[in-house]
């Protein structure tokens, strides 16, 4: 079952020849969603050769204009295109007014419906799809109302071993209920999921900061991620940037992970003024092991 991150804009509010603004595109067992829209994101999406016609859903963690601005062109080249099927958009209250006067005021129209959902002050689950993954936003610390996002898998299958004597014999039924992990009667005695499958394999998550200074709610949802992208906007040497902007250093990210237990920590947001991010780097692994810095095109499978 794939789980794939590909990383379209890694850089802070102004766009550089190297990093775009903020955006990413996440493949879920075939289930495909965009993590914020800024500036130049479809391009992004076109070069990477990436479908965005069969998007799920699109998440705006805030209103700033480097997480924003590239969603109503994208909507409208969806619309251009054809798209039919309606597309779930979760964001701040205001985005659904944002966008409704957007729309007024270059008269466009749409071949599909945007179904606005708008997330709250606190944890709340935003989709579940299929009963096997859910997208779960939780408030951040930012500047503005801001949220992240944890998508993880839950309830995976369990796998029947085909060589096991009652295979062949078992109903479509009962298959079922020994995949979802439940016990089934056989012979007078209950035939247990691990007599005859495979454990399902351990269920994996990946947490998206967005732009926010270190906080407790970051590390809960954080937990035992395999993958945690976060806010890695400056240095040390700029840490009272930091906390007046409400973005996090490299090495508070790596302190966080570290809490976190988490697999792989991801630095993004990156700010322009550094022409190199070794020094991102060594800051955040002073704290945690497994740390890359983020490049606009970088796949990650989890």
């Amino acid at each position: 079952m794939n789980f794939e991150v590909v990383f379209l804009g890694t850089g802070a509010a102004v766009p550089s020849k190297t990093r775009g603004t903020t955006s990413q595109f996440v493949d879920i067992h075939g289930h495909t969603y965009l993590i914020d829209a800024g500036e130049g994101v479809q391009m992004a999406m076109r070069r990477e050769g990436l479908r965005f016609q069969k998007l799920k859903g699109i998440f705006i963690s805030h209103m700033h204009g480097d997480h924003v601005l590239g969603l109503p062109g994208l909507l409208s080249t969806m619309s251009l295109l054809g798209r039919r099927s309606p597309l779930n958009v979760w964001g701040p209250p205001v985005l659904e007014s944002w966008l409704g006067e957007t729309w007024r005021m270059i008269g466009a129209h749409h071949t599909f419906d945007i179904l606005h959902h708008a997330w709250s002050p606190k944890d709340v689950v935003c989709l579940e799809m299929g009963n096997r993954h859910r997208l779960v936003s939780f408030p951040v610390k930012h500047r503005v109302d801001c949220c992240g996002l944890r998508i993880e898998e839950h309830s995976l299958p369990w796998t029947l071993q085909k060589g096991h004597p009652l295979f062949a014999s078992l109903t479509h039924e009962e298959r079922r209920r020994l995949k979802s992990g439940e016990a089934i009667s056989r012979g007078g005695s209950a035939l247990q999921p691990d007599m005859c499958c495979d454990p399902p394999p351990k269920a994996r998550a990946y947490v998206y900061s967005a732009d926010t200074r270190p906080s407790q709610r970051v590390k809960d949802q954080a937990e035992g991620a395999e993958v945690l992208y976060h806010d890695a906007t400056f240095e040390t040497s700029d840490a009272a940037r930091a906390e007046s902007t409400y973005h996090s250093t490299a090495a508070e990210a790596g302190r966080l992970a570290s809490q976190a237990k988490v697999g792989t920590l991801v630095l993004g947001h990156i700010s322009q003024r550094y022409k190199s991010t070794d020094a991102l780097l060594a800051e955040a692994r002073s704290y945690h092991g497994h740390v890359l810095v983020a490049e606009d095109g970088m796949k990650l499978s989890l």
